[in-house]
């Protein structure tokens, strides 16, 4: 089982997940702070560098706890930020987690976080010893469901008016995948 001794670097046909660093700052703010990668967050965007600084000590502490990876999406060959993904809430007794992505607006709809949720998905079924990873979206984030669909998640249900984004009571959309459900890259 990974013991948080280091922080791991994925790779898929096109991209490389590395840990996420304060030079990374200002991807992260031209990622969180984009109105439309935080069309369906409820956290408040990340505007500024004292704050992007401030996520990534915050990423960083909860690897420093053993508790959750974030890894930094870049393509292979360039090692900007587009995006991020990976699993937090992990529960070593009850063997599952939770993973959450994003993505720049640019990249969307080209099969990019299929590509990257089904390594995510891999490493920690390998990694984490898992029975379960759950995920959730916004209802009405086609993207993000379709992604965790061809990945083989199943909806499991809907949590009615659960959070509170921009205003107004969102629906939230459950969604999870068994170890045996899972089938590997290349599979």
């Amino acid at each position: 089982m990974f013991d948080f001794s280091y922080f791991p670097v994925l790779e898929t046909a096109h991209f490389r997940l590395r840990q996420i660093t304060s030079a990374d700052a200002d991807a992260i703010i031209g990622l969180f702070g984009n109105p439309e990668v935080m069309r369906y967050s409820n956290s408040p965007p990340i505007l500024t560098n004292e704050a992007a600084v401030e996520f990534i000590n915050w990423l960083e502490g909860h690897f420093q706890h053993r508790a959750a990876l974030r890894w930094g999406i870049t393509f292979r060959g360039d090692d900007r930020v587009i995006g991020t993904c990976g699993f937090h809430f992990w529960d070593a007794e009850n063997r599952h987690t939770d993973i959450g992505y994003d993505l720049l607006p640019e990249y969307w709809g080209k099969g990019y976080m299929t590509e990257i949720v089904r390594v995510l998905v891999g490493w920690c079924f390998q990694n984490l010893n898992l029975h379960r990873i759950q995920a959730d979206c916004t209802a009405g984030n086609i993207g993000s469901e379709r992604v965790l669909e061809k990945v083989g998640f199943t909806l499991e249900g809907i949590w009615r008016e659960r959070d509170w984004e921009h205003g107004r009571f969102v629906d939230i959309k459950q969604f999870g995948l068994l170890r045996r459900e899972f089938l590997p890259p290349g599979s």
